[in-house]
């Protein structure tokens, strides 16, 4: 199946009937989220997100080759995510919540007490400093694959926790700018960040441990041991050095390299099936599509009064993307990010350029799904869509914690199609290298390579005007083709009986 107007507006209108009375109450008490949060009963959580995030594992994804280290890797991810999902989410260390992991990113989210912002950024900044001592000093001397560093960011505020997704297929979300900014002040440079209005929340004790970096922006330093144990011990937080190094090695007893599996695969993925028995390594493009303007429309809408309908414009946009992936291409949802939405192509098995095609299409068909709703929705003008894609060896799996194991998809692609994203504005498509170069030339033409983007940009490429290249191809006109006349006029590129040449003027192409 392929991405067809009609059918997409068909969708989306069909979304829009049937989507329900939104109802947004704030949290004043504690309660499972998990159960609690539905596309239509949504809170308003006051609280602080935490992103902490190992870039080591997408390189190492990607790159080894060697059958026993890809092993090693896998163990080590799953038994990081297992260890990190223990560090913030027990009730004798942070009590936190863990919302998911991003591949090797981890976003977790801190909001008990309810409403008390300096217990809560307290904790949401001696979690950085945990993990950072964690990875440096017990998960390296655990796994001798590679110096691993951790890089995080966390801002604090209020954000509409909802969901999304259908059936199964159902995720966490919370849609506002702690949970936005916190992700985008992760740094390359392996320090541990947080936002002016966490640093304004917490004691002086751990302000002192804050240097200003710019922009409001302001870095952790360092902590030895003793510091760190003399703080953890004020603040009730019952996280060891010791208790962590004992459950990794009980982790590593208990998920030996022997039980390790990975292999490639012919058939689409079924997420469901995967663990770390059964991980998949692919050839795929990765495709990253995020709405531009999001949170400063939902900043208008509270101070408006319009929330409830901001968030149907959200499930909208979130449905019928993941449709578009699903459905019109055949692909694998990955993950929902916020107010983004991740995706995977891996077929047809290692041909590159067939997929790359794919992958533009469907970046494409997005494009043109985003016009159709803001013809649909009233109000979202300025909201535009942003898209990345990139191509190249990739970790699929669901690893972690049993009952919370989350879709992952690793590698440097997927590293690199999120960059691209991140970086194009509103109605562009950014594609890698190695995407560009699979594509035919005519498909090529409308991406131009951007030294500020440092990928190939194509702007206002839609479906229609893919549509319009691919016909130019079909019907090259160094060729021609035959016009057979009948009921129905029948275009072909080969001489047929009673059949008529043609030769157009030139390809079409916007």
């Amino acid at each position: 199946m392929s991405w067809n107007i009609n059918t997409s507006r068909a969708r989306v209108e069909e979304y829009i009937q049937n989507m329900g009375d939104i109802y947004i109450e704030p949290l004043d008490r504690e309660a499972n989220l998990d159960s609690l949060l539905t596309p239509t009963n949504c809170r308003d959580i006051y609280g602080a997100h935490v992103y902490a995030q190992v870039s080591n594992f997408a390189c190492l994804a990607s790159s080894l080759t060697d059958e026993d280290e890809y092993k090693r890797m896998i163990q080590a991810l799953h038994i990081y995510q297992r260890e990190v999902a223990r560090i913030v989410e027990s009730n004798a260390i942070f009590d936190g919540f863990r919302v998911h992991f991003q591949g090797s990113k981890l976003h977790a989210l801190f909001y008990r007490p309810i409403r008390n912002p300096r217990a809560i950024a307290t904790r949401a900044v001696l979690l950085q400093l945990v993990l950072k001592d964690f990875v440096t000093n017990v998960f390296n001397p655990a796994f001798s694959i590679d110096d691993f560093k951790i890089a995080g960011g966390t801002d604090i505020g209020n954000a509409i926790g909802t969901s999304n997704g259908i059936k199964g297929d159902r995720e966490l979300l919370f849609i506002g700018s702690p949970a936005n900014y916190a992700a985008k002040i992760v740094s390359d440079d392996w320090k541990m960040r947080l936002t002016e209005r966490v640093y304004a929340e917490l004691p002086a004790d751990l302000q002192n441990l804050c240097f200003e970096c710019g922009e409001g922006i302001y870095q952790l330093i360092g902590l030895h041991l003793i510091a760190l144990n003399d703080l953890l011990d004020k603040y009730g937080i019952g996280w060891s050095r010791e208790d962590s190094a004992s459950r990794i090695e009980s982790d590593k007893a208990s998920s030996p390299l022997s039980i390790i599996k990975f292999s490639s695969a012919d058939t689409l993925i079924r997420l469901d099936d995967l663990s770390i028995h059964n991980s998949k390594r692919v050839e795929a493009a990765s495709v990253f599509a995020d709405v531009s303007g999001f949170t400063r429309y939902i900043d208008h809408a509270e101070r408006d009064g319009r929330v409830t309908d901001a968030l149907k414009v959200f499930h909208v946009i979130r449905r019928e993307l993941a449709t578009v992936i699903k459905v019109d291409f055949d692909g694998i949802r990955i993950q929902y990010q916020g107010d983004r939405v991740q995706g995977l192509l891996h077929l047809p098995k290692d041909d590159q350029s067939s997929i790359a095609l794919k992958a533009v299409r469907m970046a494409a068909a997005m494009q043109s799904s985003m016009g159709i709703i803001k013809q649909s929705l009233w109000g979202i003008q300025e909201l535009t869509l942003a898209v990345g894609v990139d191509f190249g060896t990739t970790l699929v799996s669901k690893l972690g914690q049993h009952a919370y194991r989350d879709r992952i998809c690793l590698g440097e692609p997927v590293e690199m199609a999120a960059r691209n994203e991140e970086k194009c504005e509103g109605n562009q498509i950014g594609i890698g290298s190695a995407v560009y170069d699979a594509l035919p030339k005519q498909v090529q033409a409308p991406f131009t390579y951007s030294r500020s983007v440092q990928c190939y940009v194509a702007t206002d490429l839609d479906a229609y005007k893919l549509g319009l290249i691919e016909d130019a191809i079909a019907y090259d006109h160094q060729k021609g083709v035959y016009v057979q006349p009948g009921a129905i006029l029948k275009i072909n590129s080969e001489e047929v009986p009673n059949a008529q040449p043609f030769r157009p003027a030139r390809p079409y192409a916007p």
